[in-house]
This record gives structure tokens, C-alpha cells and sequence, in this order.
């Protein structure tokens, strides 16, 4: 039985006119570079996504089941996986409007890197306080769990002004 994931639909248009603008800033030729050097075997995915099956290589981000660079998504997980995660290639969509948006790698990278920081250093985790994570969906991203999920207690007790202080 095949789950309908597709709440957030992006039209053809808004879809071709990201893909333009991911190759024209050089995100998506350099998501290509990577997916080569880490051996991946490209075939298009859904949202005009490119999905870069099998990445090998250590970098960038060797805990993260997926990566997204440009319209690339290097994945490091099998097709089960992804069967058991269908929200995540919506949360690598998101991604790549943020770039797009973000004019591409020079943009996009240094800001993601800064925001990652700036999670790490408030929460002690490199996604759930990172403005980018968030945007593209935390539990479609597989971060966490849910609202419930006790990472963002904790982001919520740590960002939370403190009564009485001044």
C-alpha cells in the first residue's frame, strides 16, 4: 500500500524554477561533483530531486542519513530505509529551495555552518536548534520524534527567559 506523503505540493513551475536557479549558482553541478567522488549512482527523485544512492565517502557529514547539495541528495541509506522515511526526500526538498534561496553553496554553507554552531552552542545538538533544520522540518528530517520528543525539552527550558532575573 503506497502512504500519499505529498501534503506540500510544489507546482512544476516553482519546481523548474528552483532546479534553474540551484544550476545556475552551481549548487546542483557541485552536489554532482560530490555525489561522483563518493561513487554515488544518480537517478532522479521525487520534487526534481536528484537522489545520489549509495554515497560512500566520509564527508560532508558522515552521521547524516542524507545530505543535500544543490538538487542532490547523497544517501547513505538503502531504498528500505527511505520506504520506512518517506517524509525525509519532502524535508531534502526544502533544502533545496533553502538553497536556491540562499544563492548557492557560498551563501548557503557558511549560513548553515553558522546556525549549526549556533544550535550546538545553545542546545548541545548541531540540528535542533539550527534555523535551517527547523524550517525544513525537524520529524521530517528524522532529528526528532515529535513535539513530545525530549531534545526539544530541553531546547525549550534552555531558550525560555528566566523569571525574575534581570
Amino acid at each position: 500500500m503506497a502512504v500519499d506523503v505529498d501534503d506540500e505540493v510544489w507546482s512544476p513551475a516553482v519546481i523548474r524554477l528552483r532546479r534553474a536557479v540551484n544550476l545556475v549558482n552551481l549548487a546542483t553541478p557541485f552536489g554532482l561533483l560530490v555525489a561522483r567522488l563518493g561513487r554515488a549512482d544518480v537517478v532522479p527523485g521525487p520534487h526534481g530531486l536528484l537522489l545520489a544512492k549509495n554515497f560512500r565517502a566520509k564527508v560532508p557529514a558522515p552521521r547524516a542519513p542524507a545530505v543535500t547539495i544543490g538538487d542532490v541528495v547523497l544517501l547513505r541509506r538503502d531504498d528500505d530505509w527511505l520506504a520506512r522515511h518517506p517524509r525525509m526526500l519532502v524535508h531534502e526538498a526544502r533544502h533545496s529551495f533553502q538553497y536556491s534561496y540562499w544563492l548557492g553553496p557560498i551563501g548557503f554553507l557558511p549560513a548553515y555552518l553558522a546556525c549549526s554552531g549556533w544550535s550546538w552552542w545553545r542546545t548541545g545538538d548541531f540540528a535542533v536548534g539550527n534555523a535551517f533544520e527547523r524550517r525544513a522540518g525537524l520529524v521530517d528530517g528524522n532529528y526528532v520524534s515529535g513535539p513530545d520528543d525530549p531534545r526539544l525539552t530541553r531546547v525549550r527550558r534552555r531558550l525560555r527567559p528566566r523569571r525574575g532575573r534581570r
